[in-house]
C-alpha cells in the first residue's frame, strides 16, 4: 500500500487520526504514534527515500516531512513532543540507507527540527518528555550530538563563521550531551558512553577553536603552557591586535566563538583536565579574548554562556575590559546625546527639584518613586531657589547623595577602621525599619553614580561586595571591617590544641549580640551555647561566627541594598554577574574614582582659555601656582566647584567627558574682588582678573574652603 503514489495522503489521514484520538482522549497521541513506530513503516518510508526510483524518493520525502511538521496537519504545537521517538528513529536510519551519509539534506532537516523540539524543554520546564528508555535515548542522541559539532570543526576549521542554524544545532545537542556526562560522573561512571565517546570530539572541538583564535591573531600556534607572567602580557599588550582583528570580521564570527567556548566551559565540569585544556587554550590567546569581550554587543554580553566564561577567565582580562564588560549590565545611553540633561525635553526624564537642606528626603522620595525606565533614562536635577541647571548639577547631586548616604553618622554604613573611605554595612541599622528604606535608595544611588560615570569617592569593603556578588565569606574577607574580630580568630586557630580542648578560653558556638543595649546570645548551631569551641570544631567555630556577624546579621539591610541595585541593570538578575565579572580593585576604580595627588601638570594639559585669557597671562601663571601649593583636599574642593567631580575616573582628566576640555574664561564682572564663579555643565571657571598673586590666592582659598556651590553666575 505504501508504494502507491497515495503515500503522503495515508500520512496525512494518520497524523489526523493521531489528532483526533488526542482530542477525546488527552495524551493518547503518544500511544497512537507508537504504533507507527513498532509497525516498521518509518523504515519503508526510509528505504523508499533511498531506492533509486525518483518517484519513490520524492513520495517518501514529502510523507516524512508531514511526519517532521505534523502542524500542518493541525496537530497542536504542544503535541510535538510527541513525535521525537520518530524524529529520532528517523536520524537513526537516514544516514544508515542514504549514499550521501550524514550529509544528507533530509538528516539534516530532521536534526535541525529534533533541536528545535528538544529546546522547548529548557524555555517551557512543564513541558514532559514522552517516556523513553533513558539508554536508549541517549544511544541515540550521541551520534547526532557528534555530527553536529563535526560540523562545526568543519567551518572552523575553513576559518568561517558557522551559521547560525548549524550553530543552534549543536549547541542544543552539546548541552544535552553536558547534563548527560554529569549524570555519568555523579554516578561515577566515568567510562559512560556519552564521555567515552564525546570526551575526544570535544578536544578536537577545543583544538579547532585554538588553530581558529591563531589564525585571527595572525600569529603562529603558541604553546599551551605558559606563565602566569605571560598570561598578564598577554592580556594587557595583545588587546589592540585583537580588535584590530574583530575590526575585520563580522558580529555573526564572535557569536561562533562564544557559543563554541560556552559548550565547550560547559562540558569542562565533569573532566578537570579538560577544563585546564581551556584554560591553557584562553591563556595563549588571552590577547584575543580580550578583543572578543570588547568586540561583543551589550545584548550578547548578558548571556549566561558569556558571563560564565568572563568570571572565569577575568584574570586573563584587562581592567577596561573587564569594565566594559560589566558596564554591560547597566541601561545603554544614547550615544548621540548626554545621559545628563540639559534641558527638560524628553517624557522619560527624571526631574527633581531638591531643597539641599533637605537632600536626602527629596532624593529619596523622587528616586524611591521612579519607575525602571525612568531611573534608566536621562537626569534633570535643579536646586531650589537656585538657576544652575545642567550636567554639571546632575553630577554634583548625584556626588552629594553618595556622600551622605555613606556618611558614618547616618549609620547605614561603618567605615573600615584602617580605610575610612571603605564601608561595609552597619550591623546595628537593622534596627530602625525606615532605615531599610534608605538601604535600597542607597543601593539605585550606587547604580545611578555607575551608569552616569560619576566616581563618588567611596569603596566598598570586601563584606559587602562578596556578598553582592553571591560568595560566601572567609575569614580573612573581614581583616579590614573588624581587625579585631579577624585578630582573634586568627589567634584561635593557631592555638596549641591542648590550650583549646581545656576550655581555657571558654568559648561555646553562640555569642552575645549588643543592639541598643539587647544583650541577645545568638546560637551559631542549635543549643549552640552548650557547646564548647575545642581543637576539632574550632574552624567550624570561626567559619559560623563570620557567617552570623557578617551575613545573618545584616541580611535584611543587604538584601534591600541589592534591589536597589538590581533595579538600576538591565535585568535585576544580572546583579551577581556584574560583581562576579570585576575584582574589587576595579569596583574601587570606577566608583572610587583616583586615589591620591591631582598631578596638577596633567591638569594644565587638559584645560584651555577664552574670553581674553591666555598662557602667558599673569593670572594664568598665579592661579597654576596657587593650585600647586594647595593641599589634596583644596585641590578636590576646587576642581569640584569647577566641574562637580570630586574624584577623577582611574585614568584621570583623560577619563571625563571633557569634549573641548577644561576652560578658564575671563569673568564679565568688572570688580576684581569678586568670586570665581563656574559652569560646570561645559567645565568652564569664570575667574576675575586679579591685580596680585596674593588675591588669587586668597579667592581660590576661601572657595575651596567653603565650598561656593553657586555656578552659572558671577559671585
Amino acid at each position: 500500500m505504501l508504494y502507491t503514489r497515495d503515500i503522503v495522503l495515508l500520512v496525512k489521514k494518520f497524523l489526523a487520526g493521531a489528532k483526533a484520538t488526542n482530542q477525546r482522549q488527552a495524551g493518547t497521541a503518544v500511544e497512537y504514534l507508537d504504533v507507527l513506530l513498532r509497525s516498521g513503516v518509518i523504515g519503508v518510508l526510509v528505504r523508499l527515500y533511498s531506492s533509486g526510483s525518483m518517484p519513490h524518493h520524492l513520495r517518501a520525502n514529502s510523507a516524512i516531512t508531514c511526519l517532521l511538521y505534523p502542524e500542518i496537519s493541525g496537530i497542536l504545537p504542544r503535541l510535538e513532543v510527541s513525535f521525537l521517538p520518530l524524529w529520532l528513529e528517523l536520524c537513526r536510519l537516514i544516514p544508515a540507507a542514504s549514499g550521501k551519509g550524514r550529509s544528507d539534506q533530509l538528516y539534516e532537516k530532521c536534526r535541525h527540527r529534533l533541536a528545535a523540539v528538544l529546546s522547548l524543554f529548557e524555555r517551557t520546564p512543564s513541558l514532559r518528555m514522552p517516556k523513553m528508555p533513558q539508554e536508549w535515548l541517549i544511544e541515540q542522541l550521541i551520534p547526532i550530538a557528534k555530527d553536529a559539532t563535526e560540523v562545526i570543526i568543519r567551518y572552523m576549521a575553513a576559518g568561517w563563521a558557522a551559521p547560525d542554524d548549524k550553530l543552534f544545532v549543536f549547541r542544543v545537542f552539546f548541552a544535552l550531551m553536558c547534563y548527560f556526562r554529569r549524570r555519568e560522573v555523579y554516578a561515577q561512571r566515568t567510562d559512560g558512553p556519552v564521555g567515552a565517546v564525546l570526551s575526544r570530539t570535544a578536544m578536537y572541538l577545543l583544538i579547532s577553536v585554538d588553530a581558529f583564535m591563531t589564525r585571527l591573531e595572525g600569529a603562529s600556534p603558541r604553546s599551551s603552557l605558559a606563565t602566569k607572567e605571560q598570561h598578564q602580557q598577554d592580556a594587557t599588550h595583545n588587546i589592540l591586535p585583537g580588535l584590530a582583528t574583530l575590526e575585520q570580521h563580522q558580529q555573526d564570527m564572535v557569536d561562533s566563538i562564544w557559543v563554541v567556548l560556552g559548550q565547550l566551559d560547559m562540558w569542562s565540569v565533569t573532566d578537570r583536565h579538560f577544563a585546564g585544556a581551556i584554560w591553557a587554550t584562553c591563556t595563549a590567546h588571552a590577547g584575543y579574548l580580550n578583543a572578543l569581550v570588547l568586540g561583543t554587543s551589550a545584548d550578547r554580553s548578558r548571556c549566561k554562556d558569556i558571563g560564565r566564561i568572563v568570571v572565569k577567565h577575568k584574570d586573563l582580562l584587562g581592567f577596561e575590559v573587564r569594565m566594559h564588560f560589566a558596564r554591560a549590565m547597566l541601561p545603554e545611553m544614547d550615544a548621540t546625546s548626554s545621559a545628563l540633561m540639559l534641558f527638560d525635553d524628553e517624557p522619560h526624564a527624571l526631574e527633581m527639584l531638591i531643597d539641599r537642606s533637605q537632600l536626602l528626603t527629596d532624593s529619596l522620595r523622587y528616586v524611591s518613586e521612579a519607575a525602571s525606565h525612568v531611573l534608566h533614562g536621562r537626569l534633570f536635577v535643579e536646586f531650589l531657589d537656585e538657576e544652575a541647571i545642567g550636567e554639571g548639577v546632575a553630577r554634583e547631586w548625584i556626588s552629594l547623595v553618595c556622600h551622605a548616604l555613606f556618611d558614618p553618622r547616618h549609620g547605614l554604613f561603618s567605615p573600615c577602621p584602617r580605610d575610612r573611605r571603605r564601608f561595609f554595612l552597619n550591623r546595628a541599622s537593622g534596627a530602625d525599619p525606615l532605615q531599610l528604606k534608605y538601604y535600597d535608595f542607597a543601593g539605585r544611588m550606587i547604580g545611578l553614580a555607575l551608569m552616569h560615570n560619576v566616581p563618588v569617592g567611596v569603596r566598598f569593603d570586601r563584606t559587602l561586595f562578596f556578598q553582592l556578588a553571591g560568595r560566601p565569606l572567609t575569614l580573612d574577607d573581614v581583616a579590614d571591617a573588624d581587625p579585631s574580630t579577624h585578630a582573634s580568630c586568627k589567634t584561635i586557630l593557631e592555638m596549641d590544641p591542648d590550650l583549646v580542648d581545656s576550655d581555657a578560653l571558654g568559648l561555646t558556638f553562640a555569642w552575645e549580640v549588643g543592639v541598643f543595649g539587647s544583650g541577645d546570645v545568638i546560637d551559631l548551631l542549635p543549643g549552640g551555647r552548650d557547646i564548647a569551641v575545642d581543637s576539632k570544631n574550632r574552624g567550624q567555630y570561626i567559619d559560623l561566627l563570620i557567617q552570623s556577624l557578617f551575613m545573618a546579621s545584616t541580611k535584611e539591610q543587604l538584601t534591600h541594598f541589592a534591589k536597589g541595585f538590581s533595579y538600576m541593570l538591565v535585568k535585576p538578575e544580572l546583579r551577581k554577574l556584574f560583581f562576579l565579572s570585576l575584582h574589587l580593585e576595579d569596583l574601587d576604580s570606577m566608583l572610587g574614582g583616583r586615589i591620591g595627588t591631582i598631578v596638577v601638570q596633567e591638569w594644565k594639559e587638559y584645560t584651555r582659555y577664552d574670553g581674553g585669557y591666555t598662557q602667558q597671562d599673569d593670572q594664568i601663571n598665579w592661579f597654576w601656582e596657587a593650585v600647586t601649593s594647595m593641599m589634596v583636599e583644596e585641590q578636590r574642593r576646587l576642581l569640584f566647584f569647577w566641574t562637580s567631580v570630586e574624584y577623577l575616573p582611574f585614568d584621570g582628566f583623560r577619563g571625563l567627558d571633557l569634549g573641548s576640555g577644561l576652560v578658564i574664561s575671563k569673568a564679565s564682572s568688572k570688580i576684581s574682588e569678586h568670586l570665581p564663579s563656574s559652569s560646570t555643565c561645559i567645565y568652564q571657571l569664570n575667574l576675575p582678573m586679579y591685580t596680585s598673586f596674593a588675591m588669587m590666592l586668597s579667592r581660590l582659598q576661601k572657595i575651596t574652603q567653603e565650598h561656593v556651590s553657586n555656578s552659572f553666575g558671577e559671585i
